[in-house]
């Protein structure tokens, strides 16, 4: 399923319309990037938690020539841990 066609959905399940959906799911996403920007975490109860994981800067091989080294930049990645009900609903168990 693409953003299309689960805006199509949530639009028929809300019994909104296509824009109205469009704008909900794109604020619910602006939400949560802009919580995980300044560090927090993003919890819903039971689908899941959105967090940020800091990567340190390491030392790392280049593959093309084995023998040099360089420095990897360390960096934000975003993660997120499935909730119970989410494992449960996929039977990912």
């Amino acid at each position: 399923m693409n953003k299309l066609q689960l805006t199509e959905q949530l639009a028929a399940k809300l019994g909104i319309t296509h824009s109205e959906a469009e704008r909900f799911l794109n604020t619910l996403i602006t939400m949560i990037y802009e919580q995980l920007r300044t560090g927090d975490k993003v919890n819903i109860s039971g689908f899941g938690q959105f967090s940020v994981s800091h990567r340190a800067s390491r030392i790392g091989v280049n593959p093309r020539n084995p023998s040099q080294k360089i420095t990897i930049p360390e960096l934000n990645t975003p993660k997120f841990k499935a909730g119970e009900a989410f494992k449960v609903a996929v039977k990912l168990r």
